[in-house]
């Protein structure tokens, strides 16, 4: 039973195992594999995909997802759920792994608006670029600058997070910072262009979101260069881990998203989970 009768709790949460569109050598569109979607009143939802395969390009032995929403027996609050994960995935046989999971779980107060948001069940077992070991290292408290307690405002204006995704952009445009083993030493301009970071209010708030990663960095010895939580492929495109967007309300995380270029084009994201909630009064 709800600690707080007299409000109501708007339960939100989708995930998804992969979607995206191949634009060459043809043309073609991936079917959102996996979906599920919460209803506002709560409950359980459990999806499964099996063998799933997009021509030579990409496929995965199996995808499974969940959301669940429900009243925690401790604290009186509103629990939200999302997970999927995605196993045996291969992209044109130069990225694979045998598992990703992506896990959001969200406690949204009897009391005040702002969750308690916790990522604790997302990973990634053996990530591999070209046959090569590439092991992703995870800030999972990235979202939880006051430890176990509700917090007092919105993640997206508390400035303990603010300043852990600067840094995160900082390192990503250091080449101080990128793997001692990594001949050129140069930051792309894209990356420049697209990781400068700007913490203005009002830019932020024009925005009305915060980019950020759950992926600090990325370690190993492997073909393409790494920035931060993305790897730049050669003749295969940009692979970026871990994408975590920040709004008042919402927390979205995408596993593994893919701009594919010369000469397979396309984009591609796997493992996509999301929670929202909304309480009244």
């Amino acid at each position: 039973m709800e600690a707080n009768p007299n409000r109501v709790h708007y339960y939100h949460a989708e995930v998804s195992a992969l979607g995206g569109r191949l634009d060459a050598p043809f043309q073609q569109v991936a079917d959102v594999q996996a979906p599920l979607s919460l209803a506002p009143s709560g409950g359980y939802a459990s999806a499964r995909t099996e063998a799933f395969k997009l021509q030579g390009v990409l496929s995965f032995k199996c995808a499974y997802s969940q959301v669940a929403g429900s009243v925690s027996s401790k604290t009186g609050g509103w629990t939200t759920l999302a997970t999927v994960a995605v196993e045996g995935l291969n992209i044109l046989d130069v990225l694979s792994a045998d598992k990703v999971v992506m896990q959001i779980s969200a406690e949204h107060p009897p009391e005040g608006y702002e969750p308690k948001v916790s990522f604790i069940g997302t990973h990634f077992e053996n990530l591999r670029i070209g046959g090569y070991c590439a092991d992703p290292v995870l800030d999972l408290g990235l979202c939880s600058p006051g430890g176990n307690r509700y917090p007092t405002k919105s993640c997206f204006e508390d400035e303990r997070f603010l300043a852990a995704v600067a840094e995160q952009y900082r390192r990503m445009l250091d080449e101080k910072c990128l793997p001692p083993w990594l001949k050129d030493r140069q930051i792309p301009e894209w990356v420049r262009a697209r990781y400068t970071w700007d913490n203005s209010p009002a830019r932020r708030q024009e925005k009305g979101f915060v980019l950020c990663s759950l992926v600090k960095e990325i370690r190993g010895e492997f073909p393409g260069r790494p920035f931060g939580n993305v790897i730049e492929i050669p003749e295969f495109g940009k692979v970026f881990l871990g994408e975590l967007i920040v709004d008042h309300n919402s927390f979205r995380l995408l596993g593994v998203r893919l701009e594919l270029g010369c000469p397979t084009q396309g984009a591609f994201t796997m493992a996509t989970a999301s929670v929202e909630g909304r309480t009244q009064p």
